[in-house]
């Protein structure tokens, strides 16, 4: 279920239905895609529209948040596949012939999308960027993700002074009001991240094990080494 513009868009098997929360009235319902063995999977709303996944699939679509219209469908296929390309080979065939989108964020004006082959994909959401949303819209891969899928995305407001590098730590739970003062002084600007009016987000994502894309082709690491954090979760964070 996802909130769009005052109303409830929820996802049952290859349908959407749109409810009004107010009177709890069923407004519209439309079909997403021809194979109703595929339920949705994924939605979020953005700036261009609303972005709809089903499950098993590598397609994103966008529709109209009041025509219910389809406005763009894109395919993760491609930018994956340039992303996996130093990779080994059996591993490349085996996440090609797999993929699926596995999780849909929207932060910052970026659609962010994991895949089941562990690649975080990006791919801008705001009018201005985006000169028609019926253009060929081309997600971009970034160099670090998942060895295995990407389980979750989510987005995280950092507090106004916080340092990611050099995070303040907690006061004492028994401090008391007549050490706050000290407590303020510790936390000299120094010490703080630069202020910004615009807050700072941290996108997280969750997945198994860590890969970077962008060393694949070098060999990776000794045999030893090699697949011995696979199985591990991890969280990956980015600063936008």
């Amino acid at each position: 279920m996802v909130s769009v513009g005052g109303r409830l868009w929820c996802g049952c098997q290859n349908q959407i239905l749109v409810l009004s929360p107010d009177t709890l009235q069923l407004e519209h319902t439309f079909y997403v895609g021809q194979d109703s063995s595929r339920s949705v999977a994924c939605m979020v709303d953005s700036s261009l529209g609303v972005w709809v996944t089903l499950k098993g699939s590598a397609h994103v679509c966008l529709y109209h948040p009041d025509t219910f219209e389809q406005l763009a469908e894109v395919d993760v296929t491609p930018p994956v596949h340039r992303m996996l390309a130093g990779s080994d080979a059996i591993i490349r065939q085996h996440k090609a012939a797999c993929l699926r989108i596995t999780a849909l964020l929207v932060c910052e004006e970026l659609l962010w999308v994991g895949t089941s082959a562990g690649v975080v994909l990006t791919m801008p959401t705001s009018p201005s960027t985006v000169s028609c949303p019926r253009a060929p819209l081309s997600p971009t891969g970034l160099g670090q993700g998942h060895t295995g899928h990407v389980r979750f995305l989510a987005a995280v407001q950092l507090p106004d002074g916080f340092n990611l590098l050099c995070p303040t730590p907690p006061p004492p739970p028994d401090t008391g009001p007549e050490k706050l003062p000290s407590l303020e002084h510790r936390d000299s600007p120094r010490h703080r991240g630069p202020t910004s009016a615009r807050p700072k987000m941290l996108v997280i994502s969750g997945g198994d094990g860590y890969e970077d894309f962008r060393l694949s082709s070098g060999g990776g690491g000794s045999s030893e080494t090699v697949g011995r954090d696979d199985s591990t979760n991890h969280l990956l964070l980015w600063r936008v």
